[in-house]
């Protein structure tokens, strides 16, 4: 069939079996116009594609066939639709009929959606993902006509003034340029050349891209500790995505250490891992739920847990001596942490005195009993580990005399007066008194002493004995009674047995 021969033989029924077919397809009208140039038919759809035919009025196109109908005033009146199209004739010959007002639920925008970049990842709404710049596409309306623009808005709400006619914002080459982390709301709506504006659609956006952060940890670099499995404990925080136990690693000397997450507290606790005797390695490793991560936390911790080991000796070794006072020789040592401090005792339970640690101690007193002597040491290192005692021991041979009181006043007496008589059994020894809270008088070989005017109360007299023995000038602490003769009493009446009450006066009644 020829072009011609086609335009001579379509009748005004072939005109409408030609538009019952289209209407079977889907279609596109710009407004009452069909253009045709031509006609294919086949025979298992009968499938009239092109056709021309003039009665003056607008345009109707296809989408899928190159055809154009003009409609005159034979439908002029009329409204034709289908689910897939739309036909609205309005012209009478070629002029308006008048102005259309479209419904705002036809510039409706039904799908919106989000990616990283135009070839990238969907973003997905209401999910904390890393994407702080993403592209945001939208379909037109698919029923409202003529839109001539759309409107957009980011955290608030799009106005009536059209922003752009593409169906597309891209936040990478816009002024925002990024997103601040959080929560944020792009809407978009249609607006028509009328004026006319739809309802907006809108997609919640949530951005996370900040790492986690590890606020506070124990024990702190460097840390001396004396347990063999320390507990490591951390705060962190991060205030979008969240962390949970699986986000997180705690490695000791590189092996990976059990541990635990408190959600509320913000707490990761662990108290196992390959720890070992001296220098350990600990990392933390914190990520959020999308996998923004802190740089690891890398820090050393050191672990002793076995006591120093020592030794101790009184004067270099010796067997005897005849002073109260002699010299420790101490030596000790500790492979992690070193010897900090010792405790000296002359018992092997109490009476531990702590001094910083020396090889050497001088003038350690002894207990003042003939005999043998022993002192205990024990050792303690820089990580807190404390030796058990180490000892030596002297026989001490005193040389200092013994002291007597032989007489004075004792418990109760009225007088004022005392006096006090003493001796030493050894024979050619000096002496030194003190009353109550004096000092020590001055050496004296006077064997008595007196005080005539004593106040009423308690009294307290001590003396104690010297002997020269080691030929060198003066009394020497080792010469004098390392345990004074010591006397107490009381000045003043002592109370009667039988103590009369005070008070008022006892009545006695009869009854009649």
């Amino acid at each position: 069939m020829s072009t011609g021969r086609a335009r001579s033989g379509i009748s005004r029924c072939a005109l409408r079996i030609f538009i019952t077919t289209c209407f079977l397809t889907t279609f596109h009208f710009s407004l009452f116009t069909f253009h045709s140039y031509g006609a294919v038919s086949k025979s298992a759809e009968k499938q009239l594609e092109t056709a021309n035919t003039n009665q003056g009025g607008g345009t109707l196109t296809s989408s899928r066939f190159t055809q154009q109908v003009t409609v005159g005033e034979a439908v002029a009146g009329h409204r034709l639709s289908s689910s897939r199209f739309r036909l609205i004739p309005g012209l009478i010959g070629s002029a308006f009929s008048g102005q259309q007002t479209v419904p705002a639920s036809e510039l409706t925008i039904d799908v919106l959606y989000a990616k990283t970049d135009p070839l990238g990842a969907e973003v997905f709404p209401k999910s904390w993902q890393r994407d702080r710049d993403p592209i945001f596409y939208w379909e037109p309306p698919p029923t409202g006509p003529d839109v001539a623009g759309y409107s957009y808005a980011i955290d608030g709400a799009p106005d009536d003034a059209i922003d752009t006619t593409l169906t597309s914002f891209n936040v990478a080459t816009s002024p925002l340029k990024t997103l601040a982390d959080g929560i944020h709301t792009f809407s978009v709506k249609a607006i028509n050349t009328a004026g006319a504006a739809g309802k907006p659609i809108a997609f919640e956006l949530w951005v996370d891209t900040t790492a986690p952060q590890i606020a506070a940890y124990t024990p702190a670099a460097g840390a001396l500790l004396n347990t063999a499995s320390p507990s490591v404990n951390a705060t962190i925080s991060d205030v979008a995505s969240g962390v949970t136990a699986s986000t997180m690693q705690l490695l000791v000397n590189g092996q990976a250490a059990p541990m635990s997450f408190d959600a509320a507290a913000g707490t990761v606790i662990s108290t196992g891992g390959a720890w070992r005797e001296g220098s350990n390695s600990v990392e933390l490793r914190v990520a959020d739920a999308v996998g923004n991560a802190q740089t690891p936390l890398l820090w050393s911790v050191v672990v002793d847990t076995i006591a120093p080991a020592g030794s101790v000796t009184i004067n270099g070794g010796a067997t005897m001596t005849t002073s109260l006072y002699v010299t420790l020789n101490l030596s000790a040592t500790d492979a992690t942490s070193g010897v900090a401090g010792m405790l000296i005792s002359n018992d092997a339970l109490t009476g531990y005195v702590e001094e910083p640690y020396a090889p050497l101690r001088s003038l350690w007193r002894l207990n003042s009993v003939r005999g043998e002597q022993s002192v205990y040491v024990r050792f303690v290192d820089a990580a807190g580990n404390l030796s058990e005692p180490v000892a030596d021991a002297i026989t001490l041979e005193l040389l200092a005399p013994e002291t007597v009181i032989t007489s004075g006043p004792a418990g109760f007496t009225p007088a004022t007066r005392a006096e006090f008589s003493f001796m030493c059994p050894e024979g050619d020894c000096v002496f030194a008194a003190a009353l109550d809270g004096e000092d020590w008088s001055e050496w004296s070989a006077a064997s008595s002493v007196e005080n005539d005017s004593l106040a009423v109360g308690n009294h307290y007299f001590r003396v104690k004995a010297a002997r020269e023995a080691n030929g060198l000038p003066g009394i020497q602490p080792d010469e004098e009674d390392p345990s004074p003769a010591e006397r107490t009493w009381i000045v003043g009446v002592e109370p009667s047995i039988m103590a009369i009450p005070k008070g008022p006066p006892i009545k006695l009644w009869r009854l009649e």
